[in-house]
């Protein structure tokens, strides 16, 4: 059963939450193993599936990249089992004059103890999320 309180929600708490510069990103990283399997909401440019750890960045590296620096996550809660994990988050960024407020979630699947084999990610409004990240600036 998926609960916050399993040593793999606690994981996500300490990559996702207040960390010292860097600290998530890095736990992050040390946690995934290759292939490491990505499956991205939306279509075009920022979705699809990217395989391994540097295409999974390439991916998070866009998204920054399109919002000018603008895209922030908030965590609202980890959940987790011996196999699995969701992280439920608020997603806002900037992009062409246009704002975005989206409740977002990872699924996360472990191979092995603090070990991330894939990620999926859901967002709750594909025809907005399509709309801000794949529109052209006027």
């Amino acid at each position: 059963m998926l609960t916050n309180d399993h040593p793999h929600a606690k994981l996500f708490e300490r990559i996702y939450g207040p960390t010292k510069d860097g600290e998530g990103p890095a736990l992050l990283e040390e946690a995934i193993t290759e292939p490491f399997v990505a499956h991205t909401a939306g279509h075009g440019p920022i979705g699809g599936t990217f395989v391994g750890l540097d295409a999974f960045k390439g991916h998070i590296g866009l998204l920054r990249q399109l919002s000018g620096g603008t895209l922030r996550r908030t965590s609202i809660e980890y959940c987790a089992d011996d196999q699995w994990a969701v992280v439920e988050q608020t997603m806002t960024a900037s992009r062409n004059g246009r704002d975005l407020e989206m409740k977002v979630a990872g699924f996360w699947r472990f191979s092995g103890p603090d070990q991330l084999a894939e990620h999926w990610e859901a967002v709750s409004d594909e025809a907005t999320w399509e709309a801000f990240w794949n529109t052209p600036a006027s």
